[in-house]
């Protein structure tokens, strides 16, 4: 779908892509190709040629973040799945709310096949050369809470404010504009998404508890606290494919859906 997309470019909103989409122009290629773009006002077709060239070289090094700059969180279901093994799913475990006061205990990612678990003062510094390869990171409520989270730990270096080459899909955004509001627990029942019944029932604040039991030497509960991050984390992968799939419901003309992919097996810790 992104190569149908021409929102990113500055001064191309929603009708405005609507009517080249109507003009028979569905695609970078075919507005490269030379086929009248008459409907834009003369500012922005004098600029598109150039603007496309761009997202293409962007494009083909795998610069997710080019896209995610210029695109609004509700948009973004539009990245993937353009980034085929340069895509990651992400999810964190804390030890409180405030990314200034509080520390993270587990993070998770997911790169569609193997899930790591970073876990503090085992392996958490391992990170940032894990997340290096990425290209797009795909969260749930990430922009208020994951990221802060690991900006304050690892610094903008790891996950940039800003970036040409990583992106950020953040689903929250996504679901609310498909008109599915809520948390991640409420979300994925009604998409018949199903956890381990070791976590049914799990949340934020029974993870930190969690947390604090491994700290007082029940080695138990950082496998169930894991086994959370895990399901929290895998999930995202299904959740991407069917918020791709039903935004893309929405676009005047068909292209292909994904399918959804298989429930990985936990990992052994």
């Amino acid at each position: 779908m992104l190569q149908n997309t021409f929102l990113h470019i500055p001064g191309v909103g929603p009708r405005m892509e609507a009517q080249i989409w109507e003009s028979g122009i569905r695609n970078w290629k075919d507005a490269l190709a030379g086929k009248e773009l008459e409907i834009l006002p003369s500012r922005i077709g004098r600029g598109i040629g150039r603007e496309l060239e761009a997202s293409l070289e962007h494009y083909v090094l795998g610069e997710a973040g080019f896209f995610s700059g210029r695109l609004t969180a509700p948009d973004r279901w539009r990245l993937f799945p353009d980034f085929p093994g340069r895509t990651a799913f992400l999810d964190i475990e804390t030890d409180g709310l405030s990314p200034h006061f509080n520390s993270i205990t587990v993070i998770g990612l997911y790169d569609g096949e193997r899930y790591q678990a970073f876990i503090r003062g085992k392996n958490l510094e391992d990170f940032p050369a894990a997340v290096s390869p990425f290209s797009l990171l795909v969260t749930f409520n990430g922009s208020g809470f994951d990221l802060p989270f690991l900006r304050a730990r690892f610094g903008s270096k790891v996950i940039p404010l800003r970036s040409p080459v990583l992106g950020h899909l953040d689903l929250m955004y996504v679901f609310r504009r498909l008109g599915i509001k809520g948390g991640l627990k409420k979300i994925e029942p009604l998409l018949g998404i199903e956890r381990d019944p070791e976590v049914q029932g799990v949340d934020g604040y029974l993870a930190v508890l969690l947390w604090q039991d491994y700290l007082r030497g029940k080695r138990e509960a950082l496998a169930r606290l894991v086994l959370y991050n895990f399901e929290d984390t895998v999930n995202l992968a299904r959740l991407a494919a069917l918020g791709y799939n039903l935004a893309l419901r929405k676009i005047p003309f068909s292209l292909p859906e994904l399918p959804l992919p298989e429930r990985p097996r936990f990992p052994s810790i």
